[in-house]
């Protein structure tokens, strides 16, 4: 997973004016394809930004311009962790950054407190960080609160895993696969 980002100017082709996005992608490709599914290009084969970045030079020239700026928009492709299953089957996921391997699942409902409903969730994302050891033992983990059922937020487990990185590391930034599942024959 790679981050790409791309600028905008101040003309109001541009979907948004004097800020910037950013793309995970699994490549440059991919990343050049979810933006032209979202901003379609105004002339042909020019992308509809003032200019685009990987990570080194957003590092080297691009970030100064806008440090301390959040982004408008991050987008997440759908081959940006790997090979996406469809459905709601559990996720593993390893994060090479911090040797950790984190297995997220949709809640099963019985774990939302009287004042966790009160308060207006629905459902939860359960997930579980281990440390990639001999022993591989369990270090962290939680549960994310929705506001509205996992099913109708997400298309897919996997859909969920910029949220689950942001709760158990503080930023959805951290580059992770996921980890194919074995079928029953293997």
């Amino acid at each position: 997973m790679m981050p790409y980002y791309f600028t905008f100017g101040s003309s109001r082709s541009f979907p948004y004016q004097n800020t910037y996005i950013v793309i995970m992608a699994a490549d440059f490709r991919d990343a050049v394809r979810a933006f032209r599914d979202k901003f379609p290009d105004i002339h042909e084969n020019c992308l509809n930004c003032s200019f685009w970045y990987d990570k080194k030079a957003w590092e080297k020239s691009g970030k100064s311009v806008y440090d301390g700026i959040p982004p408008a928009e991050v987008i997440w492709t759908d081959r940006c962790w790997g090979e996406k299953t469809d459905g709601y089957d559990e996720v593993y996921i390893y994060v090479p950054e911090t040797q950790e391997i984190i297995r997220i699942e949709e809640g099963t409902g019985d774990n939302l407190l009287a004042e966790d409903v009160e308060q207006g969730y629905v459902d939860y994302i359960y997930y579980e960080q281990y440390e990639l050891a001999p022993d591989m033992p369990e270090c962290d983990g939680g549960q994310i609160l929705l506001e509205e059922l996992f099913r109708d937020k997400y298309k897919c487990t996997a859909d969920c895993i910029p949220d689950v990185l942001s709760m158990a590391y503080g930023s959805y930034m951290y580059d992770c696969m996921i980890l194919p599942q074995r079928s029953e024959n293997q």
